[in-house]
């Protein structure tokens, strides 16, 4: 069994249910703007680590940086820390290293917009030793 996941750029009803493209397929719509994104994504530090250990539990297994503060926390599948620390702190976003993806809680869905691409970027350099193709959403949407 073999499953891949493609991130798409059009927008359905549910951002975050995944959509079948074929047997073995499916792709996740992520909102390409949302109403957190000016108050909750802050400037990335100088360097990310790739495998940060989670402040709480010290779990590096699927490690979250919030976009607010940068502090590190392990996902929901694992003790579920960044998920508290949203609900704690009101910090709503997050950056995921194992996938580079960005969770909003405050929208329950993922998001990709150029506002994430620094933190990305510098998460993708942590990862990979280089920086990511950079890509302008607007000239992918057109």
């Amino acid at each position: 069994y073999q499953r891949r996941v493609r991130v798409s750029t059009q927008s359905t009803g549910n951002p975050v249910e995944p959509v079948r493209l074929t047997d073995n397929v499916f792709a996740v719509h992520p909102k390409m703007w949302c109403e957190h994104l000016e108050l909750h994504v802050q400037v990335a530090p100088a360097t990310l680590e790739a495998s940060p250990a989670c402040m709480t539990c010290g779990d590096n297994s699927e490690s979250w940086y919030c976009l607010s503060c940068y502090q590190v926390y392990c996902s929901r599948y694992v003790n579920e820390h960044a998920l508290f620390h949203g609900i704690d702190s009101g910090h709503l976003m997050a950056l995921s290293m194992a996938d580079l993806s960005v969770w909003c809680y405050g929208c329950d869905s993922y998001v990709h917009n150029e506002k994430l691409l620094e933190a990305k970027n510098k998460g993708h350099l942590a990862k990979f030793g280089e920086p990511a193709v950079t890509v302008s959403l607007q000239t992918v949407q057109e």
